[in-house]
């Protein structure tokens, strides 16, 4: 039986091949936080739209809330593609946005690899809940 994050990737994957769905724009598919990383100040604005855009659905903890758990432990289960696709072409039929107004794709995948660190994004989403 396919638990729930299962269902995540397979429906990342089935949207993903969708042709009608996705739009002309590049799916975001760096493995790793390489060549295009946002410089420090933006990587502190992504930072910052984790832990409150995406924790007013995801909960300010990302333990779940409206939507499933995005801590890294719970990202781990899923590729770096997978998630980032997520965030920018967000999941049709659910409240999860395209955040791909607001973002670029390599900002997306950049995000993607960093909610995957072990570190991230707990301690440092802890720092800044409270943060104007």
């Amino acid at each position: 039986m396919l638990n729930r994050n299962d269902l995540l990737l397979l429906t990342v994957l089935l949207y993903g091949l969708s042709g009608s769905v996705v739009e002309a724009q590049p799916a975001p598919s760096s493995p790793v936080l390489a060549d295009s990383q946002p410089s420090p100040g933006r990587q502190q604005e992504l930072r910052r739209m984790l832990a409150h855009d995406c924790g007013s659905c995801h909960g300010l903890r990302l333990t779940g809330g409206l939507g499933p758990a995005i801590h890294a432990e719970a990202m781990q289960q899923l590729s770096q593609a997978a998630i980032a696709a997520t965030i920018y072409h967000g999941r049709p039929g659910t409240p999860m946005p395209a955040w791909k107004s607001m973002i670029t794709a390599a900002e997306a995948d950049w995000l993607a690899a960093y909610m995957q660190r072990p570190t991230a994004p707990k301690q440092e989403l802890a720092t800044q809940e409270h943060r104007p």
